[in-house]
């Protein structure tokens, strides 16, 4: 069975409401008419009867006509004067209305000959007896044909209402519903492999600019989230060729080898290259969620100096083989909430950073102060520096200020840091010089 489309639906919903009101309105229209027209049909015959009763009263001989004949009722209405024995003594009439009972003070409808006729019997009374009565028969057929005649107009006006709000409610529906339309050729087009595909949106701000904005906002997600899973296949299918590589190199030559300190030697360099794979691998994979770490960050209320002093102490032994000095100074109480594992692996990071690009004896400085609504971190060293050139790159992911150290690194140090320190709505800048050192200048907002 087919399915019947929301702006047809929507379209039938309104046109049938639209009916049910039109009709509702016809015959409210139809009934207020009739009791107008009936009502003043009723209130002209009564008050015709009690005029013609009391002229009857006051006449010297109420069985004469020609005492009252010039103040009877207008056309269309008949009248009989009855006496106590219910004898007809004058009037204008038809025979057939002096043949109805007699029914006091009660108006009657009578259909006759097709025609339609109000009867009203009223008492007339003299110096307080009753001496008769009197019937006014009036003809309100004219008056139930122009009201049959207004109720068929009414329904059939009702027919080319219904067709014009029909058409123009399947028109309004159907500009008002395009853009969800646009949505659907949209998110088509987008399952097809286009994620460029974007709703132009218009100045309106009503529900469906709302959709419409929601609905380029979920694009760009999903844009940013493939396309990050593409970057990260990528950039694990070019990081990880050289490591594998070396590993099954050295495997097959651990293999080889009669000698058991070759071996031994070889197993160690096939650990610590998987170690930094491993390492690759966890930057990589954080890099990757984007937005997603930010939501899955643990935040907590650190104390900064502590973390680095620990780092600090920690990395030494590693620095210590260059012969590189790693000195701590701090302020105390310097509070801000973050990820301890993220800022831990910042501090990690730019530690290693100098150690692997600084000089035999040289060192590292760390100053930890505040400033402002900020937490200072200045990492200083007097390593081999960075190029001028270069620097506007040190942040771009697998980049390389010295190619001949490609061996050494994964290039994802420097951008995991400032990755991790956008996170934490932090900034970091730098100062090198070539040959001189490197001042890595990181801001923090205080808790």
């Amino acid at each position: 069975m087919k399915k019947v489309s929301i702006r047809t639906r929507i379209t039938l919903w309104y046109t049938i409401v639209l009916m049910i009101f039109l009709a509702l309105g016809v015959a409210g229209s139809y009934n207020a008419m009739y009791d107008i027209l009936l009502e003043q049909h009723r209130t002209g015959m009564q008050r015709g009867a009690h005029n013609l009763a009391r002229m009857i009263a006051k006449s010297e001989n109420p069985n004469q006509l020609s005492t009252y004949e010039k103040k009877v009722p207008p056309r269309d209405v008949y009248f009989a004067f009855f006496n106590n024995q219910d004898e007809v003594k004058t009037g204008q009439y038809e025979n057939w209305m002096l043949k109805l009972p007699k029914d006091l003070e009660q108006i009657r409808t009578i259909e006759h000959n097709d025609l339609y006729w109000f009867i009203y019997d009223y008492p007339v009374n003299k110096d307080g007896k009753q001496i008769g009565w009197v019937r006014t028969t009036i003809d309100t057929t004219s008056t139930f044909q122009a009201l049959t005649a207004m109720r068929e107009q009414g329904i059939l006006s009702i027919i080319p209402c219904l067709l014009l709000a029909a058409l123009g409610g399947f028109l309004i529906t159907r500009w008002a519903l395009k853009p969800i339309k646009n949505i659907a050729k949209a998110a088509k087009e987008i399952g097809a492999g286009d994620l460029s595909k974007r709703i132009k949106l218009d100045a309106a701000k009503d529900e469906i600019g709302e959709l419409l904005t929601e609905f380029n906002h979920m694009a760009d997600n999903l844009q940013n989230v493939i396309e990050r899973e593409k970057q990260f296949s990528a950039d694990a299918s070019h990081e990880m060729r050289t490591p594998i590589a070396v590993i099954i190199t050295n495997a097959e030559y651990a293999i080889e080898s009669q000698n058991l300190a070759t071996c031994t030697q070889t197993l160690a360099l096939i650990i610590n290259k998987s170690r930094h794979m491993q390492q690759m691998l966890s930057q990589l994979m954080i890099l990757a969620r984007g937005n997603e770490q930010a939501q899955a960050m643990e935040i907590e209320t650190l104390d900064i100096s502590s973390v680095i002093t620990d780092i600090a102490e920690e990395r030494s032994p590693k620095a210590e083989e260059k012969q590189i000095t790693i000195h701590v100074e701090s302020e105390s109480d310097i509070i801000v909430n973050g990820d301890l594992m993220l800022l831990s692996r910042m501090i990690t990071n730019l530690i290693d950073n100098g150690v692997q690009y600084g000089k035999e004896g040289g060192y590292i400085n760390i100053d930890l102060y505040k400033e402002g609504k900020h937490a200072v971190i200045l990492v200083v060293d007097n390593g081999i520096g960075i190029a001028a050139s270069d620097l506007p790159f040190i942040f771009d992911r697998f980049y390389r200020a010295d190619k001949s150290r490609s061996q050494s690194g994964s290039g994802l140090g420097l951008s995991f840091v400032d990755f991790i320190i956008k996170l934490h709505k932090g900034h970091i800048t730098v100062d090198s010089h070539l040959g001189k050192g490197t001042c890595f200048r990181i801001e923090l907002p205080l808790a």
